[in-house]
């Protein structure tokens, strides 16, 4: 579960922000959100939290935030290529470090993990862990480089070792990792079995359990999904028929396809890609507009496109089928974020952020997306996601420590702060606070009639 994360100088962020999912003890409301003692010395876990700010804010920033730090962990960074950090510009910070540090659990261990680093090198990385049934946190290792690319580590003894032989190893592995590339991301790259096994659970975190969702996102695979998974399959068209979208269930569909008809830019691809493909094997291209298809390899060697499809009950009570374009946009983004749902109920533990949550659904619906949420997920599992909704921001449903807010002060720079910091009554209406100013965190307009659009409609009603 995600402890908390600490973001500085990245996009919007100027000064060092951090955004917390420890719950507050004073807070004696929704006590079966917390998950006990998941982050160590009596510190509840939160299972959810919903951010909210005007336009422009930095919302989207922090979740590309967690993005860019996620990548360069799981995807790393090519030798003799610059890293693609993005600076505040707005002041003199443009040329100093940014710095990433995420504070998790897993496997019921505790891991302190976080980076400082400019566009040419990491300079500084850093590893800590409170393994389980332990209070005392342990250093695994402490890297630091200089100006001049001079690296000095720091190993904690789980890494070192007890013999000199694999002090050695280390240094060597240590030494050969690029300025630009994480030491973490080298180790696993480079199958380091005597390390693997203490960094390989902090990557695997990153890799696996960290999930993104941007507002535009759609689910790559999802008609594999459907082909393959029967329970998420039934799940699926149970939300949607749930949620009244007039759909009652869902369903692939395979077809011949001939190779002319297809984009050029993916015609040499597939006719690669099919040859060393097994029978029945799915290949999921992008042409260069980023239109995603999804083919198979027939028996015969033809290839067969997939497209999913939903039905919907016709008058005389057969099912038709549709294809997803023409369903509203509304239907195609529930469409698209029921999968995270339906890993926020498995038993596998996933942190997902989902960036604008409300976007192109009905108010009532991102209300009913959240409390199945937080009614049917697993204990360890977590959803994070952005929203403008303000029918949301409700103490019946939410916690005050789980509602965030970021606001832009007059030089530019995102600050993160949760609505716990308030003093606020359990029977406050949080919305109409929230709309009224009361947290900041909302678009101030100026006056309009300096705009001059009045005085402008004023002359062409006379025309």
């Amino acid at each position: 579960m995600l402890v908390q994360v600490t973001i500085e100088n990245f996009l919007s962020f100027k000064e060092e922000t951090t955004f917390s999912m420890i719950g507050i003890g004073s807070d004696k409301s929704h006590l079966d959100h917390l998950a006990i003692d998941a982050a160590g010395k009596g510190r509840s876990v939160l299972p959810i939290s919903a951010i909210y700010g005007a336009n422009g804010s930095g919302k989207s920033n922090f979740i590309a935030a967690v993005h860019f730090a996620k990548e360069l962990i799981v995807k790393g960074t090519r030798s003799g290529k610059s890293i693609p950090v993005l600076t505040f510009k707005l002041g003199d910070r443009t040329k100093e470090p940014s710095k990433f540090e995420f504070i998790f659990t897993y496997e019921e261990n505790l891991y302190s993990y976080g980076f400082k680093l400019n566009s040419s090198q990491i300079l500084q990385e850093w590893l800590y862990a409170t393994p389980k049934g332990k209070t005392r946190e342990v250093k695994y290792f402490e890297r630091i480089t200089n100006e001049k690319q001079e690296t000095t580590v720091e190993y904690g003894t789980r890494l070192k070792g007890k013999t000199e032989k694999q002090k050695n190893f280390l240094d060597f592995i240590i030494q050969g990792t690029p300025h630009n590339q994480l030491f973490l991301t080298e180790v696993i790259d480079r199958k380091v079995k005597d390390l693997q096994q203490f960094l390989q659970p902090v990557f695997k975190w990153f890799d696996d359990v960290l999930v993104l969702i941007s507002a535009e996102a759609t689910v790559k695979g999802i008609e594999i999904i459907v082909m393959s998974d029967k329970n998420f399959t039934n799940f699926l068209a149970d939300f949607l028929k749930f949620t009244d979208t007039g759909i009652d269930s869902v369903t692939t569909q395979e077809k011949e396809v001939k190779l002319e008809n297809l984009p050029e830019s993916i015609i040499d691809e597939i006719v690669e890609r099919i040859a060393e493909t097994e029978e029945n094997s799915v290949l999921i291209l992008e042409d260069s507009k980023g239109k995603q298809y999804r083919f198979t390899k027939g028996a015969n060697g033809g290839v067969k496109s997939i497209q999913l499809k939903t039905q919907h009950q016709g008058e005389n009570g057969k099912l038709i089928d549709f294809e997803i374009w023409e369903e509203s946009d509304g239907t195609q983004r529930l469409i698209n974020l029921v999968p995270a749902m339906f890993m926020l109920r498995e038993d596998s533990e996933k942190v997902i952020l989902l960036d604008e949550l409300d976007r192109r659904l009905h108010t009532l619906l991102s209300r009913q997306f959240v409390e199945s949420a937080l009614r049917y997920r697993s204990y360890q599992n977590q959803l994070i996601f952005t929203t403008h909704d303000t029918n949301l921001l409700d103490l019946d449903l939410l916690r005050r420590d789980e509602i965030w807010f970021v606001e832009k002060d007059k030089y530019g720079s995102s600050h993160l702060y949760p609505l716990a910091d308030f003093n606020v009554r359990p029977d406050l209406k949080i919305d109409k606070g929230y709309l009224n100013g009361r947290f900041g965190a909302i678009p101030f307009f100026a006056d309009i009639h300096h705009l001059g659009w009045a005085d402008c409609a004023g002359e062409t009603s006379k025309v």
